[in-house]
Formats: structure tokens, sequence, C-alpha cells
């Protein structure tokens, strides 16, 4: 009876073992599972602020230091290639040289009309009322009476002096005075050539600019792979003027720019998962500038330790933007797709990543967040050779 008893008593020990390890078991599973979560599927959308720097697509042409520029088309103009953009004085030159052939050109006109016996032509009166209003109208300017461009009222009173000058030679025929002024205005013409040179467009089709605010070199669409953060942040806070130490051997002439393709640069926190996701489009809009809904298709971002730089690449016409640097935007971005919550996606070493559960094993699998919320994500796998599906477990923090 004895040993009996002890049979029982020791299966009734091994019961309450099996039971307490089917309790721990269950204690662990609960709690593994506690700290897992499934990818799921679902559409996420949202809109944020920034401050962007732009990067216009632009060739800008150099020169030698020069005593004066004269140009041929006015701000803002399209223009081609080997059109004649400006006429560049050397270092030197004095305008005297060009007041005495302005005089020539005063003398010959005068004795024209004197050769005309003071029967003027219907066609020269026009050009001469054009002349005068044009005139009127670059000393308005001067005196800050107008806000006409300049540089577009100087090259029409050119356009209108050669017409006249043109218009002469074919009613006026020359005796020996005449030919002997054409002569002389030959000579000093001559010699103005001596001191300036016509400046051609070799930069192909675009819109010429002669304003420059010195990050022109620095914010380039061949630098774009080093454009970083710092860069960026001075941009941004600087506005629209840099200060750059100018080169003694060139300064810069011009710029010929493609208005249908630019860029923006922004900066965003290294910490914060949201950053822009490769090849994929956004909506953007510009305040204080325009209602117009721009697409946009983000380039590679370039991640240093504390800060990422985004940009994004437009393919349509920069507007009223291409004579800005600095801009502030709504970013709106839709998706569709694998969406876990903001919590579980960890920043490592910049980059944004979720730890997935495959068995026993926990892999870091790097992720783009393609649209967020205010506590979700919609993601994509950063890596094409890493696979992520609906369904699948990743750990939660």
């Amino acid at each position: 009876m004895a040993k009996s008893k002890k049979r029982i008593k020791g299966r009734f020990f091994m019961m309450i073992l099996i039971l307490a390890g089917f309790i721990a078991l269950v204690i662990f599973v609960a709690n593994a599972l506690k700290k897992t979560g499934e990818i799921e599927f679902g559409s996420l959308g949202a809109d944020f602020e920034i401050d962007a720097a732009v990067i216009r697509d632009e060739k800008v042409v150099m020169s030698e230091p020069y005593e004066k520029i004269t140009f041929d088309v006015v701000e803002g103009e399209i223009v081609n290639n080997d059109q004649v953009i400006a006429q560049l004085y050397k270092r030197g030159y004095q305008d005297e040289t060009m007041v005495t052939l302005l005089n020539l050109q005063k003398q010959i006109y005068d004795y024209q009309i004197q050769l005309l016996g003071g029967q003027l032509p219907q066609e020269l009166i026009d050009l001469n009322a054009n002349i005068e209003e044009v005139e009127l109208q670059i000393r308005a300017v001067s005196r800050g009476q107008s806000k006409l461009d300049m540089l577009d009222l100087e090259q029409t009173l050119k356009d209108l002096d050669n017409q006249r000058v043109a218009l002469m030679q074919s009613i006026v025929t020359p005796d020996t005075t005449l030919n002997q002024l054409y002569s002389d205005l030959k000579s000093q013409q001559n010699v103005m050539s001596g001191w300036k040179r016509d400046i051609k467009n070799t930069s192909g089709t675009g819109i010429v600019s002669f304003y420059f605010d010195g990050y022109e070199q620095v914010l380039s669409v061949n630098k774009l792979s080093t454009i970083n953060s710092a860069l960026v942040k001075n941009v941004v806070k600087g506005g629209n003027t840099a200060k750059n130490a100018e080169s003694s051997s060139e300064v810069p002439l011009y710029r010929i720019i493609n208005n249908t393709h630019w860029f923006i640069a922004f900066v965003t926190s290294a910490t914060d998962p949201m950053r822009l996701a490769e090849g994929e489009q956004y909506s953007v809009l510009f305040q204080n500038y325009s209602d117009q809904q721009y697409t946009a298709t983000a380039r590679a971002s370039q991640v240093s330790e504390n800060a990422v730089v985004n940009i994004l690449e437009f393919n349509t016409d920069i507007g009223k933007l291409i004579g800005t640097r600095t801009v502030a935007a709504t970013i709106s971005k839709s998706a569709q797709g694998l969406v876990v919550p903001l919590s579980a996606i960890q920043i490592v070493s910049g980059m944004p990543g979720i730890n997935m559960v495959y068995g026993d094993s926990v892999l870091r699998v790097e992720v783009d967040i393609l649209a967020q919320s205010d506590n979700k994500a919609v993601i994509r796998a950063h890596n094409a050779s890493d696979n992520l599906t609906a369904g699948m477990k990743y750990m939660k923090p």
C-alpha cells in the first residue's frame, strides 16, 4: 500500500510540472505575440510644409573682366544659338571713343537732312516720332517716374536708330562731303571694333538672364549628388542673395536657362522617418506664387548622420519661379500599399527600417516611406531584393 501512494504522489507532481510548463509556454507565446504586429494593406495621404532652394537647369557664361557692356537682348527673352547677346568693351576703353562715333553719326544725319532740302518723307517723320517717344520713356525711367524695363527701351531705341540709318542711306544721294563723312565714320567704327567684341550665344536655346545671386556654381544640376544639407540650409536662411568671392580672371556674363527642367531641394531630419522616396511622384503647391499644382518626381536623397537632402525634379514651365532662389511649398502625397505604425519604423544610420520576424529570426529591412499620417505609414522595401507583403510579422518597439 505504501508503494501505491508514492506512485500517486509522483504522478501528481509530474502533472503539476507539465501544467506549469504549459502555462509558462502560453504566457511566453502571449508575450511574444504582444511584441509583434502584422503588415496591413491600406492607403494614406498627408501634406507637409517645407522651405526649399530652387535649382535651375542653366548654363552660366563667363568672360574676362571688362570695362563696359551693352546688351542686344532683354532679361527673360528667349534666345537661340549664335544669336548676339551683347557687346563687350575691353579694359581701358574710354567713352570718348563712343562720343566721337556718335558725333559723326549726328553730323551725317544733319547733312542728310540738309541734302533733302527740308522735304521729309512720311516714313522718316514717323520714325523720328517713335524715337522721340522712346527717348522720353528712357528719361522717365532714369528719373524713377516709370517702371518700364530700361534694357527693353534701349534695345528698342537701337533698333529704331538702325532703321533710320538704313532709310536715310536709301533716300539720300551722297555728294563728296557725305562720302567723306561716311569714310570718317567707317574709320571710327574700326577703332571701336578694336575695343569691343560681339558676344554670341553658344549655350543653346533658352531664356537669358543677366542677374546672379552667387549660388549658380554650387546649386547646379550637374552637382546634385554633392549638394549637402549645410548648403541648402544656408540658401534657405540667406534668401535670394549670396556673396561669393569673384574670380580675378573671369566674371559671370549671362545665364541660359532651360525653363522646363528644374529642381527644388529641402532638408529633413535624419531622425524623421518621412523623406522622399526615389522615383515617386508628389504634388507641390508653391505658396505666394501660384495656385497651380505641380507634379514632381523624387530623386535619390542625400543622407548624412543628422540630415537628409530631399530633391524633387520638375519637367514643366518654371513660370514666376525663374527669378527666385528660395520658396515655401506644400508637398502632398497619397499612396496605397503596405501599412505599418510609425512606431515600428526605426532610424539606423539615417535610414528607416523595420525589424521583420522570420520564424525564430529577426531581420532588419530598410524601407521607403511613401506616405504617412500622424501614426501610420505606407512603406515599401528600400532594396528590391527584400520582399515585404501584407500579413508578414514585424517586431514592435
